[in-house]
């Protein structure tokens, strides 16, 4: 029997979350060459379906961390905050004793010190997710004291400054910039000159995680039909700029209109309908959920290993390759990550 707090439409929307980020990393390998052909047109999609992973991720989070039933306290912040910074260094210290020394001496490359460091403190490209993450650990104790259901109107204030200003207005201008440079003025005018940081970023995000679980909707058909909008302006409106411009202009960034539109209605159909499941045991679902973290940091050494393996062969088979790629890498990570689980020490690190 699963434990009784666990949120079952929360689960789900881990694994989803989980899942798609394994697919962006198998399907990416396909979205830098030969823009418009046929495998570059099933890279766009695969890739198209897969950009809710980290809104999802964060929402997810500000779901938690933002309810006043949430079993908040200092340490409590405290503690997921070290978690994620020793979660870092390892998978951060693992990816590089792997990319830039084992695989420099096998290839009698030089080993250039600062290179490692640099390395170490970056993470591999995808551990930016960490210090994301982090950073809003560190806001929950200000969000708190007005995200509450007292202050719903400001809250919705806040979210419509933040759709419009940190993902409506800058994506127009930045599409509009590829064809005229006089776009690139009001583009400089909304970066450097408005500067209304505090409604920008990821805390939309993890605001709309918390509204979307404490309110109910009305006009949900409205909200999903927006998202297949959203999906197909990333998917379509991708295709259309890289081959129209003859270079990659996917339409994938996190705070893009499209993307945001997408990911609310991926979280709200989720939680419609799975909301009413308050005491799961399912099994499939609760140990992709637990094990998410650890699949996160392991999954993109198993992607990388597998490409390296295809190499240039599987570049001409991507709608075989793709989901070939997605599916032992994520068995593999899941495997290693709970093998990992039950040797002493290092359960913290996944």
């Amino acid at each position: 029997m699963m434990k009784k707090n666990r949120i079952f439409y929360l689960d789900v929307l881990r694994v989803v979350a989980c899942l798609s980020v394994i697919m962006i990393h198998s399907s990416g390998h396909y979205i830098t060459k030969d823009v418009g052909s046929f495998n570059y047109w099933i890279g766009i999609i695969f890739d198209s379906f897969s950009r809710v992973a980290v809104p999802l991720f964060v929402m997810i989070s500000g779901c938690l961390f933002l309810d006043s039933k949430y079993n908040y306290s200092n340490k409590k912040i405290k503690d997921s905050i070290k978690k994620m910074i020793l979660f870092f260094i390892f998978w951060s210290s693992i990816y590089c004793l792997i990319f830039n020394i084992i695989i420099n001496i096998l290839n009698n490359s030089s080993i250039d010190i600062v290179k490692i460091l640099g390395s170490l403190i970056i993470g591999h490209y995808h551990l930016w997710f960490i210090y994301l993450i982090i950073g809003l650990y560190l806001i929950v104790p200000l969000l708190r004291l007005w995200v509450n259901e007292e202050n719903k109107h400001y809250v919705e204030y806040f979210l419509i400054i933040s759709i419009f200003i940190t993902f409506l207005i800058p994506q127009l201008i930045s599409i509009c910039c590829n064809y005229s440079n006089l776009f690139n003025y009001f583009d400089n005018i909304v970066n450097n000159y408005i500067q209304l940081k505090y409604v920008g970023g990821y805390t939309t995000y993890f605001i709309l995680g918390w509204y979307i679980n404490k309110y109910d909707f009305k006009y949900k058909k409205t909200i999903y039909i927006f998202g297949i909008v959203g999906l197909f302006i990333t998917i379509f409106g991708s295709y259309f700029l890289s081959v129209s411009l003859n270079q990659n202009m996917q339409l994938f960034d996190d705070l893009s209109i499209n993307i945001l539109l997408f990911s609310v209605a991926v979280f709200l159909f989720v939680k419609n309908k799975l909301y009413h499941i308050k005491n799961h045991n399912n099994k499939i679902v609760d140990t992709i959920s637990k094990n998410s973290l650890g699949i996160y940091g392991i999954h993109v050494f198993f992607v990388t290993l597998i490409l390296n393996i295809l190499d240039s062969y599987s570049l001409n088979y991507a709608l075989i390759f793709i989901p070939f790629v997605f599916l032992l890498s994520f068995f593999l990570s899941l495997l290693c990550t709970i093998l990992l689980s039950k040797i002493p020490g290092l359960k913290k690190f996944v």
